[in-house]
């Protein structure tokens, strides 16, 4: 049979057909690129009323609550997911404010702020009001009817602020229809660095942060180190900063566990046909341990699921990462791909069952992503500087994390952002691997005169900080302090002038261990001799061997710890059951000791996430079962009444959660007398 061959007309028109193809998945990956982060702009009425130098000092911002309508890139089918969430806005009109129209970012905007500022939030909760009966709960720490997380506040994790009054004030209760505007009065010396916001309104927490309620504050500084103080660490990396500023090196993950509910809002339906719309309005898409990675929902970064990042080989990029999760940690992790077309397929097909209870994970990963890794070089955790940069390829974020991290991409190409699988969740659940983005990295047509052949991804870093360091403004910082910060980064990366806190001394540790202690002790189980209801305790010394008690869960109208100004003081953190990150307001704490206390165990064999965490501040500290975990804290200038929880946030929605208090000292030793009102 002879072969027929084919038309010069129908080989153009295959060509057309394939060029056609290229050029639809060309524009899904377009539609895909990830976006600056939206910024929050002060308020018309604000910059009316704050005219001249006054403005720079006084700044006033709106956020409107509300049900808002998007999508969210679903990899199952390769296509967006209609759904419905409580969402922060910027404008007052009811329209939708994303940015794209394609991927609508569930995301709240960012705020830049500076030492020194008055920041205001005017909050407008715009929320439907739901009938008092439809959601009666049967106590404080039950989990609230579906629907019915509708009451809210404000909470700025990890400021250094006044927690009373109408600043960081988690302890009252904000209902729909009603506006409260919050004012911060941020310290001259708060230190410059990477925190969040987000609800805090005991049993509805972790339902509307799962719904997307969350955003970043960073708190800018241009304080350069003198012989006396030391500076900003964002002096030393101004020369990294991108064009968007501070606010364009967010990188904001969040776990929304979106669903189409069915009968009456009870039974939860991971997989969202065709016209159904996703929401969060059942506390068991929260709830239940491991429910995030049952699923099968991806972690967002920046409100984009699997967003494509455009970056350049060879330059040094500072990321903010913020871990604004309800529930399961993420290991983020950043791997070369050897074959950028095959990965560029894969995000833009389905991937059959990655949805449900069923999921394991995202295929191929370790075939996709089967490159060098990359190198991030932590800078700072919680918002705090550390003394010494921190080199890592698995950084385990666990929620309520940050980690300001700078790293370089050693060659053009395409690499992997994975959320690995190294790591197990409070339960003890380990998530297989999944694909969080792609970064495409186009070649350096103008590098760096420090950027040879064959330095190692720590030597370029070293390298790109010392010439940093170099080219600080003569102006602004003297020759020997210059010296001494080059000599610092020449001796094993030491950022020893950008610290924002003075460390404890050996003498003042020995002192701290000797003397009256804090406890926190994690737990969930039954009443003592009683099979229901499980009970998500802070309990006290260990050593007590206390029993699960009802009194062990929040009471709202309790002091669990009086703590005197001035004083500073050693804690010790324990869990009897599961592992639990735990988080204090208002002031941070230094890692003193970690020790693993598990039958069999040596002391010092630790997890690998606890590696080099002693000696480092943060505000949130994962705490593993079978572990004593020493901190050491300083009570300083705020008095008034916050919190201390669990950052799982359905843990601390069901209990997991303590009142703190701050008072005078009596001039005795002793504490002074104060108050305590009903807050809810």
């Amino acid at each position: 049979m002879q072969r027929r061959i084919p038309s010069r007309y129908a080989l153009i028109a295959f060509a057309a057909i394939c060029q056609n193809l290229a050029h639809a998945k060309d524009t899904a990956l377009e539609q895909r690129l990830m976006r600056l982060p939206p910024l929050l702009q002060t308020s018309k009425e604000a910059n009316l009323r704050l005219l001249g130098k006054r403005a720079e000092f006084e700044k006033s911002y709106d956020l409107f609550i509300r049900y808002t309508e998007g999508t969210i890139y679903n990899p199952s089918t390769a296509t967006y997911d209609k759904v419905n969430l409580r969402a922060y806005q910027r404008k007052a009109d009811k329209g939708w404010d994303a940015q794209d129209g394609n991927g609508s970012r569930f995301m709240a905007p960012t705020v830049v702020m500076e030492p020194g500022q008055t920041v205001r939030f005017r909050l407008y909760n715009q929320l439907p009001e739901l009938p008092e009966s439809q959601c009666q709960k049967a106590g404080i720490n039950a989990p609230g009817q579906p629907g019915c997380f509708n009451v809210t506040n404000l909470h700025s994790h990890g400021l250094w602020v006044s927690p009373s009054g109408n600043s960081d004030n988690v302890l009252l209760s904000i209902n729909p229809n009603v506006n409260f505007e919050y004012e911060y009065n941020v310290p001259l010396d708060h230190p410059a660095g990477t925190f969040w916001y987000h609800p805090h309104q005991h049993g509805s927490t972790a339902m509307q942060v799962a719904s997307g309620m969350a955003g970043a504050l960073v708190v800018q500084g241009d304080r350069y180190p003198t012989r006396e103080h030391n500076g900003d660490l964002d002096t030393l990396l101004k020369s990294f900063r991108p064009v968007g500023g501070s606010s364009a090196e967010i990188m904001l993950l969040q776990q929304i566990p979106y669903d189409c509910l069915s009968d009456n809002q009870t039974k939860i339906n991971w997989n969202c046909r065709p016209g159904e719309t996703g929401v969060v309005e059942n506390f068991g898409q929260v709830g239940p341990p491991g429910i995030w990675v049952k699923s099968g929902r991806h972690t967002s970064l920046n409100g984009q699921v699997q967003p494509v990042i455009d970056l350049t080989q060879q330059q040094v990029y500072r990321w903010r990462l913020i871990d604004a999760g309800f529930q399961a940690p993420v290991v983020f992790h950043i791997k070369h791909a050897s074959d950028p077309a095959k990965l560029a397929a894969y995000l833009t097909r389905p991937k059959a069952g990655t949805v449900g209870p069923e999921q394991k994970g995202d295929e191929n990963i370790a075939e996709l992503c089967n490159g060098p890794d990359v190198m991030q070089f932590e800078v700072a955790s919680d918002g705090l500087t550390h003394a010494r940069i921190i080199g890592k390829t698995l950084n385990t974020l666990q929620p309520g994390y940050r980690s300001d991290i700078l790293f370089a991409l050693p060659k053009a190409g395409s690499y992997c952002v994975i959320g690995d699988n190294s790591v197990a969740d409070a339960n003890g659940n380990t998530a297989s691997a999944r694909l969080l983005g792609v970064i495409r990295a186009k070649p350096n047509a103008h590098p760096a005169a420090y950027a040879k052949a064959g330095l190692s991804q720590s030597q370029f870093m070293q390298k790109a900080l010392i010439n940093a360091a170099q080219g600080m403004p003569s102006t602004r910082i003297e020759p020997e302090v210059r010296q001494r910060v080059i000599a610092d980064l020449t001796d094993g990366m030491r950022l020893s002038k950008f610290t924002p806190h003075k460390n404890f001394t050996a003498e003042e540790l020995a002192k701290l261990d000797s003397g009256k202690k804090e406890y926190v002790t994690f737990n969930i189980a039954p009443a003592d001799g009683t099979t229901s209801p499980t009970l998500f305790m802070v309990m006290g010394d260990p050593a007590l061997n206390q029993k699960p008690a009802e009194k062990f869960a929040y009471q709202p109208d309790r002091i669990d710890h009086t703590l005197i100004l001035g004083d500073q003081q050693m804690w010790e953190l324990t869990s009897k059951l599961g592992n639990h990150p735990f988080h204090i307001h208002v002031n941070p704490f230094q890692v003193v000791s970690i020790e693993n206390h598990n039958p069999g165990k040596a002391r010092d064999d630790i997890d690998p996430q606890y590696k080099d965490l002693v000696g480092t501040w943060k505000d949130t500290l994962f705490v593993m079962q079978g572990y004593k975990i020493q901190v050491a804290t300083r009570y300083q200038r705020y008095i008034g009444e916050y919190v201390l929880h669990c950052h799982i946030l359905e843990h601390e929605d069901q209990g997991m959660m303590q009142n703190v208090k701050v008072v005078l000292p009596d001039g005795r030793g002793g504490a002074a007398a104060m108050g305590h009102g009903h807050h809810h």
